[in-house]
């Protein structure tokens, strides 16, 4: 086999096609549509805690004391678990996906306030606001857990 021919074969076994860059288009939707899921995801997760947590609710002696505690719980889980899908959706930007999870669940919380104002919790407006500003904290706290990675340890013989 002569050089040249053998630079060739060498040539052709290390070069690879190269996959055309994405535009910062394509990468902005793409994350709109992760966000996306992970906000839909969030959702039915806040549905089935709240199912959950209203049949235990309902086979309680005295249900009226321990609704608003439950309800605080299942927004909290339902932002840390939503925050934590989106972090493992979206491995570029987890916080970033996380973050928006928790803005766009508090703010449908608010609207739904809204709509049901004479079932509202009864707190004062200080507390509702801390617990409004929660949400997108646990969601935001969930996406940093989601992403990360188990540190593999190797013992030295």
């Amino acid at each position: 086999m002569t050089s040249n021919n053998r630079s060739r074969q060498l040539t052709r076994q290390h070069s690879k096609k190269r996959t055309p860059a994405k535009s910062p288009a394509t990468e902005g939707a793409i994350f709109t549509k992760q966000t996306f899921k992970a906000f839909l995801i969030t959702l039915a997760i806040g549905a089935g805690l709240i199912l959950t947590l209203s049949l235990g609710a309902y086979f309680h002696p005295d249900p009226d004391s321990i609704i608003r505690p439950l309800a605080l719980i299942a927004a909290a889980l339902t932002a840390f678990f939503g925050g934590f899908t989106a972090g493992k959706l979206r491995g570029g930007a987890p916080a970033i996906c996380g973050l928006i999870n928790g803005i766009l669940l508090t703010a449908v919380m608010l609207l739904l306030s809204l709509c049901f104002r004479a079932y509202s919790s009864g707190y004062s407006q200080l507390v509702s606001t801390l617990i409004h500003a929660a949400v997108p904290v646990l969601s935001f706290a969930g996406a940093l857990l989601g992403t990360k990675k188990s540190i593999k340890t190797t013992r030295r013989r």
